[in-house]
This record gives structure tokens, sequence and C-alpha cells, in this order.
């Protein structure tokens, strides 16, 4: 997917600071992180905080990149490491519906968008992989991280097992365990794909 060869050269010219090679790179990889952000966090705000903090991340700690793994995987494993511990910290807040006041402590009506499909706009297709996107959001952050870089990066077990720093089996394990706590989510939900 990503010319490890040349990642390295860009890398190493970002060593020497070059600035047009930081651009090289964040011109590589900028959409495959902004959506595994956005795929681990279902929330397009902090996607894009948590995109820029990796890259922030990545080029501080550009000196301690081994040379001897492929910078993908270096840069994967920083992105999946910071979304898990992001979502780790934050905490749901839930609001009423009923009864919401606002600062001047006069009541008002809460307006939530649907956020349903329409009948008329949405194929069945369209459906069942939102229900999957919707069960796939809701699995522990090491399963849906493992998920994401499988099926949405498309990367090898090898490859996730080195992102990850885990060893191969259990990778496969994780990855086969992911896969039926999806499908028990789905019938418990009542959802088809």
């Amino acid at each position: 997917m990503f010319d490890r060869h040349q990642d390295l050269k860009t890398i190493r010219r970002c060593k020497r600071g070059e600035e047009a090679a930081f651009a090289e790179i964040l011109t590589r990889y900028r959409g495959a992180i902004h959506n595994l952000c956005y795929r681990m966090t279902r929330n397009s705000e902090d996607a894009s905080d948590l995109a820029q903090e990796v890259f922030i991340k990545v080029f501080n700690l550009l000196d301690r990149f081994d040379e001897d793994y492929a910078f993908s995987s270096w840069l994967f494993r920083i992105a999946t490491n910071h979304c898990i511990d992001f979502l780790r910290r934050k905490r749901m807040q839930f609001q009423s519906i009923e009864g919401s006041t606002g600062a001047d402590g006069e009541e008002y009506e809460l307006q939530l968008p649907d956020g349903g499909p329409t009948p008329d706009v949405v194929l069945q297709r369209k459906e069942a992989l939102q229900r999957l996107e919707e069960v796939i959001s809701d699995l522990p952050p090491h399963y849906k991280a493992i998920t994401l870089l499988r099926h949405d990066q498309q990367l090898s077990y090898e490859e996730i097992a080195e992102i990850l720093q885990l060893p191969l089996g259990t990778v496969k394990a994780r990855i086969h365990r992911a896969r039926n706590m999806v499908q028990q989510m789905l019938k418990a939900r009542s959802y088809e794909i």
C-alpha cells in the first residue's frame, strides 16, 4: 500500500530538516490517518484534532524512528494508540431530553437531528453498511482498532502485528473475536447484513 523505500528516503530528508519532506509525509498519509481517527471516534472534529496531534507527535519523535521497520507501521501504531487513549479519556456526556434548561434557566425543547436513513433515499445495502458501522463503533477500542486496520485500511495480519506490537497469533485471535462480537451484536439488535 505504501512504498517503504520511498518513505525511508523522505524520512531521512525530514531528519535533515527539509520542510518539503515533512509536507510529503503529511500529504501521503493525511487521508489514511484522518480516516482511521474518524472511524475510531465517529466524530469529524475529534478526528481532525487527533490526526493533527498524531502528526505533531510523529514529527517530534522522528529521531526515534527505527529504520529497520516500515514507517507506515510506526505511524499507524502511534495513531491507533493515540485514538485508544483518547477514547479511554473521553467520558460520554448525557443530557436529559426532557426539561432541558438553558443558561438563563428557561426551559427549551431539545432539538435532536434525525440521524436515521430515509427509506426513499437510502438503499438496502447502504442501510446494512450503516448498521455494521454502528456495531463496529460500539466495539471496545482494541477490537475497533484491529477491525479498522484490517478491513478499512486493508492491512495484512503481519502489518497489524507490527503496528500494534502484538504476536501474529494474538492479532488473528483478536480479529476472530471482533468478528464474532460484531455478529453477536448484529443478532442482538436484530440486524441482518
